[in-house]
């Protein structure tokens, strides 16, 4: 053992050349697999130490050059795009409105820097004028009618087409929405409540711009806003911590203004007619874009195959109590009700609550409000009691258990019904044996004595399912349907688009398309009188993992419908602008002109309209020719190489 010895400059000295000695003579006895394990330790220390003592000397920040991809930069496509605005906020007042300027900069706090402007009290048109010339192309469809007594699909299926427009894809701006986020988690009550969920990582995301490989925009949905002259979008957004589109922690619904030419309106504020917690009418300045303040059930300890937030929301307009259009919002949502309370015996102050956890179909309104959310969590919590939400009920249909899972309802209004408002609202609830729910949204129930309220839904209408609903996926979610105006008053009639889910039909796992669809009503009676194959609409579709994998076998091939933004006819000429989501991972514009000819065009013409027994043949019909396009498209990818090895399998 070396000795220690006191530190003075004469004693030091003195005595150093003995401890070198005795440590010469201690290396001489060490044998060479001594040596060699001394080596190993000192390259371990060097590498463990030496890098830490590099990364204190230089910053990882100048370490790394991360190069940002664009998800958006692929020149051949066509992208909306956005006004950033400058250093002012744009403030659009309603139409009909009469204000004083000086009077309301005081009131809703405008600056004299923020521009205040109000629509004009004109009918201006939602389509400008150059989108009614623009160029389409002829897009074939195949349609099939429920009325014919066939037993060949050739028979009762109709070519015919489309006229439709380049798509455009909707841009997003990330880093501006990240920082709305990062706003609205700091500065609003109900939407600081999930902050846990993003575990400070906002900052993270946006130093190094790998914000879009954590959250995802899809599923837009979008109305026109008439007394502002505005598209209001509203878009599900997705977050997922490692960074996986199917695995997301949570899901919330981000609301977006556009202008008639879909030029995004960043640092617009709309002042709005709004309904209070309270119920009164009030007039209320938001900020686009925004996240709304959609109430639901939450636990961020608890992330495990929940999926917490909205999901597959659909907006469509309703009229209201004032005789104006206002936005609803249809999506389904993870959320839990008490199953049963039990008092603990010893302790007469404890109750222990079991839950039942569902998913169910609920309707929110973006521009009225509720305070706390007991109608998602089950019971009352002092955390949210007084928090402010958006007025949200759910959906349930009278007479039955909640069943586990309720998703992918078909919402419309049918404009007869309004007395002067939209007091229900329609669900389709099943398109293979036709169900048709009405959800009263004025007179609403309770299970729990009055303390929650429901809207009850019932069955108006309700046909045998066939036999090959399994078969088909079945057809189900899709757009809202909207009415067409303009026929037989004995007559209604109603078109949407529907997505149709067929697995391992050629093309990966699953494929999704839309399916044009028309629903009649007379006599009380309801028939999809007419619905098509699967629709490409020339629409490209990426693989839903990597883009250059079309048809990969453990992936969806996914282009989805998601909304009617409009169906304006002008100067005899009619557009439609619809909504798509493309590998649940951006959204999609196209416009369909011409279509009201087209709809006319298929319901000529007699039919036997009380007969039930042709529906079997259109529902199988529709099934094989999009089953032929599934299995044609994925030969075509194969073909071009841009499938996985194991295509064979779902050939």
């Amino acid at each position: 053992m070396i000795a220690t010895y006191s530190i003075d400059p004469r004693q030091g000295i003195k005595n150093f050349r003995p401890r070198v000695n005795q440590c010469l003579l201690g290396l001489k006895k060490m044998t060479n697999s001594q040596f060699r394990r001394l080596a190993i330790g000192i390259t371990i220390l060097f590498l463990l130490v030496y890098p830490l003592h590099y990364l204190s000397q230089h910053p990882l920040d100048s370490m790394i050059e991360f190069k940002y991809v664009d998800p958006f930069g692929d020149e051949t496509r066509q992208y909306t795009s956005i006004n950033k605005g400058d250093n002012y906020s744009l403030v659009l007042f309603p139409l009909n409105l009469e204000f004083n300027e000086e009077d309301v900069r005081v009131a809703f706090n405008i600056s004299e820097e923020d521009a205040v402007v109000q629509y004009p009290n004109v009918t201006l048109p939602i389509v400008p004028v150059e989108k009614l010339h623009e160029p389409t192309t002829y897009h074939k469809i195949q349609v099939f009618n429920s009325m014919s007594d066939s037993e060949n699909c050739e028979d009762f299926k109709r070519e015919t087409g489309l006229s439709i427009s380049d798509n455009t894809i909707v841009r997003q701006d990330f880093e501006f929405m990240l920082q709305r986020l990062d706003y609205q988690l700091k500065n609003e009550e109900a939407m600081s409540k999930l902050a846990s969920f993003f575990q400070d990582r906002l900052d993270y995301y946006l130093k190094w711009k790998v914000y879009h490989f954590h959250f995802y925009q899809f599923a837009g949905t979008s109305v026109y806003l008439k007394n502002h002259g505005v598209h209001l979008m509203v878009s599900r957004v997705i977050h997922s911590l490692k960074g996986r589109k199917g695995d997301p922690q949570i899901s919330l619904l981000y609301a977006q203004v556009y202008d008639t030419n879909w030029q995004e309106l960043t640092n617009v504020e709309l002042i709005l007619p709004v309904r209070d917690i309270h119920g009164d009418k009030v007039l209320q300045k938001l900020t686009f874009p925004r996240f709304l303040l959609t109430p639901f059930y939450h636990n961020a300890e608890f992330t495990k195959q929940r999926w917490y937030g909205p999901e597959d929301a659909r907006m469509l307009l309703s009229i209201n109590e004032d005789g104006d259009e206002e936005p609803v919002i249809i999506y389904n949502a993870y959320h839990r009700k008490i199953h049963n309370q039990t008092e603990v015996s010893t302790n007469d102050k404890v109750i222990t609550l079991n839950f039942d956890f569902y998913r169910s179909m609920f309707i929110t309104w973006p521009f009225r409000y509720q305070l706390g959310k007991l109608n998602t969590d089950g019971f009352e919590y002092s955390a949210f009691d007084n928090v402010t939400y958006n007025k949200a009920l759910e959906l349930k249909i009278e007479g039955q258990p909640r069943k586990q899972v309720e998703k992918n309802w078909t919402p419309f209004f049918d404009p007869k019904l309004r007395n002067p408002n939209d007091k229900f609202i329609h669900m389709v609830y099943q398109w293979d044996g036709l169900q048709i729910l009405k959800c009263d949204l004025e007179t609403l129930a309770s299970e729990d004595g009055g303390l929650t309220k429901y809207s009850s839904c019932r069955f108006e209408f309700n046909e045998q399912p066939t036999d090959i609903q399994d078969a088909f996926g079945p057809i189900r979610g899709g757009t809202e349907l909207i009415p067409m105006d303009g026929l037989d008053k004995e007559r209604q009639v109603w078109i949407g688009f529907l997505r149709t889910h067929i697995n391992k039909c050629g093309c990966g796992k699953a494929m999704y398309r839309p399916n044009f669809v028309v629903l009649e009503k007379q006599s009380n009676q309801f028939k999809v009188t007419h619905l098509s194959s699967y629709l490409s609409l020339n629409i490209p579709v990426p693989g839903w993992k990597d883009p250059d994998v079309q048809c990969s076998s453990k992936d969806p091939s996914a282009l989805i419908p998601n909304g009617i933004s409009n169906w304006e006819t002008r100067d005899g000429q009619d557009v439609l602008t619809m909504t798509l989501s493309v590998a649940d991972e951006k959204n999609v514009l196209i416009n369909i002109h011409d279509l009201r000819n087209t709809v006319t065009d298929l319901i000529s013409g007699s039919f036997d309209w009380f007969s039930t027994s042709y529906k079997l043949r259109q529902m199988k019909c529709v099934v094989e020719y999009s089953s032929n396009f599934c299995n044609a498209y994925g030969q075509e990818q194969y073909n071009l190489g841009l499938t996985d090895s194991l295509f064979g399998k779902f050939s």
